[in-house]
């Protein structure tokens, strides 16, 4: 979470790259009743590995890529603060403030020797209802008038729960605010998102506050604040607190945009942002620059003008979010640099390096990202970018920037240290770095796969699913180093994350072998070997893709890469099936290797917690490590203690264990390196195996992602796999598929697991009457389930019809309740299904190279673009190609269904650019004549159509096929206006680029 809700990013399950182990924080504190295995002692083990050798390589050493200009260093290595988010200078002092989330701020000398800071405000003293400060800044005259500005925040949910107030300040050696002189210059909603950033404007000495939308991370800009000027949310205010006004403590600036704009708040000065945090003037040029932190695709630097509307929630940076929103009064300005969710998660602005030590940075706005740790640097001309560059990759929750009186910058890492770049001279590209895995000397036989002395093997009680591969790993730690007792007790000590400190060149590398032949073990073949590679401070991730000979594996491009494998399938045609094998980009890997979230995440406690195969004996694998020296030998003591034995993570598909522990598992291991703490997901959700479940804000919960047109859909509801959103998004391929990145093929087991886990969960107490809806139609969906035979198309229609009788569908086939001949009708009936929602759930049932291709996410415009097209082969595309939907809406010329725009004359408003735009991405902006409504029912039915009528007596939707659709007033539950587009964003989907040419010449030419 970022502190005012900045980012919660608990997410959709979002999930596993190939290159995830386990993500696992080893906070445990009580042992399992059932299913903990306790470690054996020394001399209760048969070793598996009787001495242990040092492993040393000279190739898998520094960095493949080019080095980066800049590394982090520690200053003021003696000073520590909890959860500090924001540092500052006042004038006329040499003095640095650092304000700590909770309430305190503190202040010290800015020397390199500073010991202990001194206690400047400590706010819940003085405020009661004080939760947490977020900005505070120091009047321009403070020499002379002694003012202090300080943002904090009261109750969520308040009308004037977030305020901006004004202290004096003693002029004593070390300062202190006088608790007394408090003077409240202006509030507003305190929600998620609180903005709280305090500047004054450098060259007219106006107070500039930045406030977020005051709203959850999702639903997006709940409420629809972010381009309604009529309140203070969403945007940066600018006030003259030199002047009170008659009812105000401060007055409006005359030059203020929207002064005399009716019906907009005067005090706004630019709008249209979600969550600004951290806002700062360069000196020099007077340019306001700002961090907005995105939703769910980007994350934004703007610079700020006058009037500046940033589009939010319109859009999130170059991404269409809310089309429907009511644009401001104002044109949407593009963002100066957006950085997608690859490689940035929670952005934290900073500031124009304008110090003397870093002469290479002078002029640049430099910024940072919370989740990532990555600091980049930009230059702008005032009208364009003319230099971006990544500039490090800490391991630094970055939270803030700060700078002293001589322009020099800090970072604060929210873990409480103070740092600065400092130039990398000793950065050096190993141009020798291996390209290929037999030059690395992790092996003595590559071919054999048989680890070189030193390189340890070992295993872990719960693998991610890695599309039906099998793994194995190793770690190799130059020289002999130990890494501290393995007890959960002291693995915690001075790392929350439960994570061991490793010496740099230290290596893990897992090699993923996959069966050609399902069910046949001679016919594994390895596909790729990752590696994890730990460089100074910092890891790397590699991949070597093996040969066809399987005698070695070359080193993967950065960008990676996709493999087609063919696998035996007696059931696919010539018995033959295609598999896209993804090998992830180095990004891509470390997207979840993220150092948020500790970067090694199977080499921990209660995964290693085990006995494993040695090949001579399987052993205890944790009292063996500890036998060969890579652990200290815990005391008896430590052992029999309760608090510091280690909890086993089960293995998901170990039957002796608890259906829920084992769930739990599968869900932490493949879905929790998002869906926790600072991990990048957009749901409100966790899913770390060791929270308790009540805790996880999983089950019963509504979606705030979008239900797929789910009946009264939860994130897990209690008793009913068919209403829970975790388990359809498991359940299907293409848009919404999870997990999001990493995973080509559904897991059939973990997915009867998880259904498993939710059917028999209890109910909760209360909703009757949404059960007994529920519970009928179920039963309805079940008869229609059992009446199925080959000739069944009127049950098969019926539950086809919804996506919960879809997915109930979908569940009896993976139970075998039908015969070869019902499967065969089933899939075929499905996979043409207009609804996204319905045919994503069977499209594993079709040959991979025979799925449709999606261009909505593949396509290249510009190679569409460069094609000429035929407008004769164009206009049989439209009306005579299988599958195209064009008439079945849009009239040409009298011809076809009027439920859209009439195409007779589209060339006339489109060019071919704007034409291909249109249908790629239906959604992203719709005229608001066709708006789609959604209509739930309190029976529980879902509609959906173009809204022709509403009123108390009924409400009236224009359908797909043009069929109106009355709906009585009484039984609506629920009426939204949807996101998205009736027309399919699929629609080009089986088209060639060619057709897709000629298309768009038969279109530009209707005019």
């Amino acid at each position: 979470m970022r502190f005012n809700g900045r980012l919660v990013r608990l997410f959709s399950v979002t999930g596993i790259l190939l290159t995830t182990c386990v993500v696992l924080s080893v906070r445990y504190t009580a042992t399992r009743a059932a299913d903990v295995k306790k470690p054996q002692t020394a001399q209760q083990t048969v070793y598996g590995i009787k001495q242990r050798a040092a492993w040393t390589t000279s190739r898998i050493t520094g960095s493949l890529e080019a080095p980066q200009p800049y590394k982090i260093e520690r200053v003021f290595p003696k000073l520590q603060f909890t959860n500090p988010v924001t540092m500052t200078t006042a004038p006329g002092s040499d003095r640095l403030f650092v304000v700590e989330l909770d309430g305190k701020v503190f202040s010290f000398a800015g020397d390199a020797a500073a010991e202990k800071p001194d206690l400047f405000l400590d706010l819940k003293t003085l405020n009661k209802d004080a939760r947490r400060i977020y900005g505070m800044t120091f009047h321009p005259d403070f020499v002379a008038n002694r003012f202090v500005y300080v943002c904090y925040v009261g109750k969520e949910g308040d009308a004037d729960g977030t305020r901006v107030s004004r202290f004096e300040v003693s002029k004593t050696e070390p300062p202190v605010v006088d608790p007394a002189s408090e003077s409240i210059v202006i509030e507003w909603y305190a929600g998620g998102h609180n903005g709280g950033c305090l500047k004054f404007g450098p060259r007219d000495g106006f107070l500039y506050i930045s406030t977020g939308d005051g709203s959850s991370p999702s639903p997006p800009d709940s409420k629809s604040t972010g381009q309604d000027n009529s309140d203070l949310l969403a945007s940066i205010l600018r006030i003259d607190v030199d002047h009170p006004g008659a009812t105000n403590a401060y007055s409006i600036p005359v030059d203020n945009p929207f002064v005399d704009a009716i019906g907009s708040r005067p005090e706004i000065w630019a709008y249209g942002f979600r969550n600004p945090w951290r806002m700062n003037f360069d000196a020099e040029t007077g340019w306001l620059w700002l961090g907005d932190v995105g939703w769910e695709m980007w994350e934004m630097i703007h610079r700020v003008e006058r009037g500046g509307n940033y589009g939010w929630s319109i859009v999130e940076g170059p991404q269409s979010v809310r089309s429907e929103v009511i644009p401001g009064p104002t044109p949407i300005l593009p963002a100066i640099a957006s950085h997608s969710h690859i490689e940035s998660r929670s952005i934290t602005g900073g500031a124009v390096y304008r110090g003397k030590r870093l002469k290479g940075l002078r002029g640049a706005y430099i910024y940072g990202d919370y989740v990532t740790g990555k600091i980049w640097g930009l230059r702008y001309d005032g009208k364009k970018l003319t230099w971006q560059q990544e500039l490090v990759d800490s391991s630094l929750a970055v939270i803030t920037f700060g700078e002293d009186q001589s322009g020099e910058l800090y970072v604060l890492d929210y873990a409480g240290g103070i740092y600065r770049l400092a130039e990398n001279n000793a950065a050096q590209a190993n141009f020798d770095f291996p390209r290929k895995l037999s030059e690395t000397g992790l092996f003595v036989s590559v071919k054999d796969h048989k680890p070189a002395a030193g390189v340890i093997p070992y295993s872990v009680n719960a693998s991610p699913w890695a599309d039906g591969a099998t793994a194995e790993r190793l770690i190799a730690l130059p020289g002999m180093p130990k890494l501290d007792v393995w007890t959960t007790s002291n693995a915690q000590k001075g790392n929350l994350r439960g994570n061991w400190k490793y010496p740099t060149d230290t290596v893990f590398a897992k090699t993923l072998s996959l069966e050609i032949e399902p069910g046949n073990p001679e016919s594994s073949r390895r596909i790729e070997t990752q590696i994890l590679h730990y460089d100074v401070d910092t890891w790397r991730a590699y991949t070597y893709i093996w040969n066809d000979d399987q005698t070695d594996a070359v080193l993967a491009p950065a960008a990676g890469v996709d493999k087609t494998l063919v696998i035996r399938d007696p059931s696919a045609p010539n018995q033959r099936r295609q598999q896209t094998w993804h090998v992830a980009g180095r990004t891509e890997c470390m997207v979840c290797h993220s150092s948020r979230g500790g970067t090694v995440y199977g080499f921990v406690p209660p995964q290693l917690n085990k006995r494993h195969d040695y090949g001579n004996v399987v052993a205890d694998q944790l009292a063996t490590l500890t036998h060969i020296g890579l652990f200290d030998d815990p005391s008896t003591a430590e052992l029999k203690n309760p608090e510091h034995q280690i909890e086993t993570l089960p293995d998901p598909f170990d039957k002796d264990i608890l259906l829920e522990r084992r769930a739990r598992a599968y869900l932490h291991v493949n879905c929790a390196q998002c869906h926790r703490r600072g991990g990048g997901g957009t749901a409100k959700f966790e899913l770390l195996y060791h929270f308790k479940l009540d805790k996880l804000g999983l089950v019963g919960e509504r979606p705030s992602q979008g239900a797929f047109k789910l009946h009264a859909a939860e994130n897990v509801a209690p008793g009913d796999p068919y209403r829970s959103l975790l388990y359809y998004r498991l359940a299907k391929l293409g848009s919404g598929h999870m997990p999001k990145i990493g995973s080509n093929v559904i897991d059939r087991r973990g997915l009867r697991l998880i259904h498993d886990w939710i059917a028999q969960m209890e109910l909760p107490e209360g909703g009757d009457g949404q059960n007994a809806a529920t519970a009928t139609l179920r039963a309805q969906q079940k008869d229609a389930v059992a009446a199925l035979t080959a000739t069944g198309a009127a049950a098969l229609d019926q539950l086809l019809s919804t996506t919960s009788g879809a997915l109930l569908l979908l569940s009896a086939i993976d139970e075998n309740r039908f015969i070869p001949a019902v499967i065969r009708q089933i899939v075929a009936r499905a996979t043409a299904h207009p609804a996204e929602e319905v045919r994503g759930l069977f499209e594993r049932f079709i040959p991979e190279e025979k799925r449709a291709k999606r261009l909505g996410s593949v396509v290249k415009p510009e190679e569409i673009l460069a094609l000429d097209g035929d407008a004769v082969r164009g206009k049989a595309v439209v009306f005579k190609t299988a599958g195209m939907q064009c008439m079945s809406c849009h009239q040409i010329a009298g011809q076809g269904k009027q439920v859209g725009p009439e195409l007779s004359k589209i060339g006339k408003k489109y060019n071919r650019a704007q034409l291909l735009e249109t249908i790629l991405e239906p959604s992203k902006k719709i005229e608001k004549e066709y708006v789609v409504y959604l209509v739930q029912t309190t029976e529980g039915r879902v509609f959906s159509g173009l809204l022709i009528k509403q009123n108390d007596t009924e409400i009236v939707l224009k359908d797909a096929h043009g069929k109106q659709v009355r709906i009585p007033g009484d039984v609506v539950e629920l009426i939204v206006p949807a996101r998205v587009s009736m027309m399919p964003e699929l629609l080009l989907r089986d088209l060639t680029k060619q057709q897709v040419a000629d298309l768009l010449s038969y279109l530009g030419g209707l005019k």
